[in-house]
């Protein structure tokens, strides 16, 4: 499992465990794998996180849900629904493809998870860590604008910057689809169509996804590893029968603000690439400093 901070918040990457079935570190629930290990899985994960985790139902819907906190577990604001529990660590099901959790105001206030095997996980974070999102993106969800949503949402409770990380995902050299989907794809979300390399239609869906959230004044990064290529990780489109990995974004804890000058931020060099001279006066510079990471993700 890779373990980073990034954006104020920890973020962590589930990968392939060691062994020749298909589902060897799989945290999936819904792709054949045996409950009982599924739950120990998650419960391991909890444990070593040191905080709860909320998982999805995710059905490639648009749907955000934002959870706070209740009188005795995490609530679904819009309902009021308190979320279940159905094992040490674990909350949910939530029935959406994001969440959101404002944690400025919530000591232990749980991490979000987002499962995928091709698609987009995409994680989120503002006010220094303390509002942090997890949003599944496939092609539907990418198309329907739920990331988009998210942003929205996220913007609603602080104004200042917004830092999205796209996890690994199936790329557009890769994600071979039918032409008229390309077609219909292009006009949705031009910039979007792609071709293989072995020159068939395609979809680069992390690339629209940076481009989309990069024109809304997103801050992206993008962990460029396929997951089609890459044995390290669950692809639905390599083995039907795969696991589920998980990237899982944990909110930093209220902090007291500095008496004295400018607050600086803490963004250390991530899994998903080397650091470069932008990046150092990224992660050296005060909290409201331009960042010129956008650009690099945006092409």
């Amino acid at each position: 499992m890779s373990d980073k901070l990034w954006a104020g918040a920890r973020v962590h990457l589930t990968e392939v465990d060691p062994g020749t079935g298909a589902l060897c570190g799989n945290v999936g629930l819904h792709v054949g794998d045996q409950e009982p290990l599924v739950r120990d899985r998650r419960r391991a994960l909890a444990a070593t996180l040191g905080s709860d985790i909320v998982w999805m139902d995710q059905t490639h819907s648009t749907r955000v849900e934002l959870i706070v906190r209740g009188e005795t577990a995490p609530t679904l604001a819009a309902s009021g629904e308190t979320l279940g529990r159905p094992s040490t660590g674990e909350w949910g099901p939530v029935d959406a493809d994001g969440i959101i959790v404002d944690a400025r105001d919530w000591q232990g206030a749980p991490a979000l998870a987002v499962q995928t095997a091709d698609c987009l996980p995409v994680v989120f974070s503002a006010a220094s860590g303390q509002i942090v999102a997890a949003v599944h993106a496939g092609r539907r969800g990418l198309l329907g604008g739920i990331l988009e949503k998210t942003v929205e949402r996220i913007r609603a409770f602080d104004g200042g910057p917004v830092d999205a990380l796209i996890g690994p995902a199936i790329c557009g050299h890769c994600y071979e689809v039918p032409a008229n989907m390309a077609d219909e794809s292009e006009k949705l979300m031009p910039g979007i169509r792609s071709v293989t390399s072995w020159d068939t239609p395609a979809l680069d869906l992390p690339r629209a996804a940076a481009a989309a959230l990069g024109a809304r004044g997103v801050r992206v990064a993008i962990d460029e590893r396929c997951t089609l290529e890459d044995a390290d990780l669950f692809s639905y489109r390599a083995d039907s029968s795969c696991g589920r990995q998980a990237l899982i974004i944990v909110p930093a804890r209220p902090v007291p603000m500095p008496l004295n000058g400018p607050r600086v931020c803490d963004f250390p060099v991530p899994w998903f690439g080397a650091e470069t001279p932008r990046d150092e006066a990224r992660r050296r510079g005060p909290c409201d400093a331009p960042s010129a990471l956008l650009g690099d993700a945006a092409r």
